[in-house]
Parts: structure tokens; C-alpha cells; sequence
């Protein structure tokens, strides 16, 4: 009897106790219903939907009608709008859980604060790079070369394709982040925007000191993903630690945060 004691006592403890299981749970809301689906269509109608309008447009004029115009629209749609759809998608993944009473049921049974917060960090994030970045890049390979833009190197379009993850990361980590704070949308969906539209301000705000923080700022990641599908050399390295580090720290301190939060059941 001691025996079987320890044995469930151990199995319900641990780091990442009920890691997979809140895994399971996580990919169920998108593979078990039409989410993905839907999210797949919206995307691509939004970002390759857009870039195809764009070609067929300039079509006829041979001064804009390269593939590095369209490259650079594609990323500009991926900068921007991608960022922005993480943190529509996913503001209300930790508040919700908290308004309806779910988080403190689910943190009663044996699932640790870190697997909870990072089963969505991982599973939301799997999504949302299949879908928004891994799809779109290809379906937009696809586009450029039948309509003879030119063909973006599968290699150069992997390198910029990741460059483009890191800087979703980032904003998923935020918003997640902000949840584990906050028990209501609107700081969870505010900050971030503000944020992510405030990011062209620095240059203004700092003026010529602000050449090393603006190199550290997410919104590098895009333009550097344009240099790497056509090809070219990234000006630094710098924007790729700083947005990885900021990541890490803000997973970091959304679990210390929530390992705080005060649940009667938990």
C-alpha cells in the first residue's frame, strides 16, 4: 500500500506533471473542431489573397512588377497582419479560463502551472506557424512562380520563413504573458498593439541614439525574412537574439506570474 502511495503521489508531481495531457487538450480546439480549417481559409485569402491581387494588377507594368515588389508586399502583409491575428487568436486563451472558473478545475487535478502555460505557448504556436507562416509561404512560392514572377529558393524561403516563426513567437509570448497577468481582455489585447504599432515611433522618440534599440525591436524580423527569400545577406544577427531572449523571458515570467495566481481549488 505504501508502495502504490509513492507510486501515484510521484505521477501526479513534477515539473511539467500533466504536461501531455493539457496537450491533448489544447490541440483538440484546434484539430477536433473547424478552427484550423476556417484559420487556414481567412489567411489565406487575406495574405496570398491580397499578393495575388497585387501581381495581377501590375501585371502590365514592367517598372513594379518584379519579385522583389512582391516579396515585399507578402512580408509586409506577414509583418503586419500576421502579428496582429496572434494576438486576436490568442488573447482571450488564459483570461478565459480564469473569468469561467476552468483554470482553477483544471489546475485542481494533477497538471502543474508550467505544463499549462506552456502546453498553449507550444500547441497555439504549432498552429499558428503551420497555418499563418509554413502555408502561406508556400501557397505564395506557388503564386509567383505561375505567374512568372520569378521562384523565391526553398531554401531562402525556409531561412526567411523561420525568421518570420521567431517574430510570431515573440508576440504569441507577449500576449500569452499579459494573460497570465491580467484577468480581463482588454490590457491583453491592448498592449500589444500598441506596442506593435508604436515600434516605427522609436526612430522620432530617440532620434539618432535610436539606431541600437530600434535593431532589437520584432518588427526587424520581417524585413530581414524579405532579405533572406531574395537572397541576400542579413545586416546583423542582433534583432534574432533580441527577439529569442525576449521571448524566453516573457514565457519565463508568465510562468512565475501565474505560479502566483490565487485559485481555491489549485
Amino acid at each position: 500500500m505504501e508502495h502504490e502511495s509513492t507510486m501515484k503521489k510521484n505521477e501526479s508531481s513534477g515539473l511539467l506533471c500533466g504536461f501531455r495531457n493539457k496537450v491533448r487538450e489544447e490541440n483538440g480546439r484546434w484539430w477536433g473542431t473547424r478552427k484550423w480549417i476556417i484559420q487556414a481559409a481567412i489567411w489565406l485569402i487575406v495574405i496570398n489573397g491580397i499578393s495575388l491581387i497585387a501581381i495581377v494588377q501590375l501585371r502590365n507594368d514592367p517598372a513594379t512588377f518584379s519579385l522583389g515588389s512582391f516579396v515585399g508586399v507578402f512580408m509586409g502583409l506577414m509583418g503586419w497582419m500576421a502579428a496582429f491575428g496572434v494576438i486576436i487568436l490568442t488573447q482571450s486563451d488564459i483570461v478565459e479560463e480564469k473569468q469561467s472558473g476552468t483554470a482553477e478545475w483544471v489546475l485542481a487535478s494533477p497538471l502543474s502551472r508550467e505544463s499549462f502555460i506552456l502546453s498553449k505557448l507550444f500547441v497555439n504556436l504549432a498552429w499558428l506557424l503551420a497555418i499563418i507562416v509554413l502555408l502561406q509561404g508556400v501557397v505564395f512560392n506557388l503564386i509567383i512562380t505561375a505567374f512568372n514572377v520569378g521562384t523565391l529558393s526553398w531554401i531562402n524561403l525556409a531561412g526567411g520563413l523561420a525568421l518570420q516563426g521567431l517574430y510570431l513567437t515573440f508576440w504569441l509570448s507577449l500576449t500569452i504573458t499579459l494573460g497570465s497577468f491580467f484577468k480581463s481582455r482588454s490590457p491583453v489585447i491592448g498592449v500589444p498593439l500598441i506596442f506593435l504599432f508604436l515600434q516605427r515611433a522609436v526612430p522620432i522618440i530617440f532620434g539618432s541614439s535610436s539606431n541600437w534599440i530600434s535593431l532589437m525591436l520584432p518588427e526587424r524580423l520581417p524585413e530581414y525574412s524579405t532579405n533572406l527569400l531574395l537572397g541576400n545577406v542579413m545586416p546583423s544577427l542582433v534583432p534574432i537574439f533580441a527577439v529569442l531572449g525576449a521571448s524566453i523571458v516573457l514565457v519565463m515570467l508568465a510562468i512565475v506570474r501565474f505560479k502566483r495566481e490565487e485559485f481555491k481549488g489549485a
